[in-house]
């Protein structure tokens, strides 16, 4: 099969490929696309293989009527590559890697737990890959997710502007997010542990402009939730930089949204993608389940 490579100066393709082994139906312009017929649990080598490559081509899959065990979400995350660390929780028991993400019914708050624009921990030094949600209950309106193509908005920008960017360096941080969390909250939040804790509060420079290492697309590498500033400039430099490249990066052009239903599995790339929960559904349980796959430092 052809490499999932895409030029690096054409038109951006959300279209269908032609699969042997699985069909392939894009959702949205920009990026997203549901794959029919398969279940995940079943998957052989060929249809995997092809699998991956959709992956990389849409950026954000999602498979409908799955309900996938523990064990079964465990399994087929496990082929994606290793596991990543969670720096929040501890995942739930008998699968260490599967991590629960719950909102009850009685729970009201403005914040949610991945409730702003963000990609998944960026402040550890080799942040996670891919993510794989599955849902158990969902609520009957509200609780969507929306994606955006962070390599998409790098493409829209100016050939001045990349060029400006690209020696750029993004700090990349939990400390904004979690005293803003724990003040709604009125409680400190948990980590996984107190290591995990003290490099999340810390965090990392990363490129603010990363290259795909299995595609070659360059991507933006900035968000809403943990992008706090830009190597060498002072925050009244970067502030505005960064608030236009958020703008620019959630542009609804750039952005696909997906109505979840129970059995539900997506798998998004952290690295070309940055998601939002939307905390529209107070006074309705949601139950998900999250695995994430370990990455590579940005470059």
């Amino acid at each position: 099969m052809e490499e999932a490579k895409i030029s690096l100066h054409g038109d951006f393709d959300n279209a269908a490929h032609n699969y042997q082994h699985i069909s392939v139906k894009p959702a949205a312009a920009a990026l997203g696309a549901e794959v029919c017929g398969i279940r995940l649990s079943d998957l052989g080598e060929a249809a995997f293989a092809e699998f991956r490559h959709a992956l990389h081509r849409h950026k954000i899959l999602f498979l409908r009527d799955q309900h996938l065990s523990h064990e079964e979400h465990e399994a087929f995350a496990a082929r994606l590559g290793p596991f990543a660390v969670d720096a929040y929780t501890q995942g739930t028991e008998g699968h260490r890697n599967v991590h629960p993400i719950i909102k009850e019914a009685e729970t009201r708050s403005k914040a949610l737990f991945g409730g702003g624009w963000h990609t998944d921990s960026p402040f550890l030094a080799e942040p996670p890959s891919i993510t794989m949600l599955r849902a158990v209950e969902i609520p009957p309106y509200g609780g969507d997710t929306v994606w955006a193509n962070t390599a998409l908005a790098f493409r829209f920008l100016s050939p001045v502007m990349q060029d400006m960017l690209r020696p750029l360096r993004v700090h990349m941080s939990a400390a904004a997010n979690y005293a803003t969390q724990a003040k709604v909250a009125g409680k400190a939040l948990p980590f996984a542990d107190e290591q995990q804790k003290s490099e999340a509060l810390e965090g990392r420079f990363h490129p603010l402009v990363r290259t795909h290492p299995e595609t070659g697309e360059e991507a933006l590498y900035v968000d809403e939730v943990y992008a706090v500033g830009i190597e060498g400039l002072t925050q009244e430099e970067s502030r505005p930089l960064l608030d236009f490249l958020r703008r620019h990066i959630t542009n609804h052009a750039l952005t696909f949204r997906l109505r979840w239903e129970v059995g539900m599995v997506a798998m998004w790339d952290n690295r070309a993608t940055l998601h939002l929960a939307a905390n529209d559904y107070d006074g309705f349980r949601r139950e998900m389940y999250r695995t994430t796959t370990a990455g590579t430092a940005p470059r």
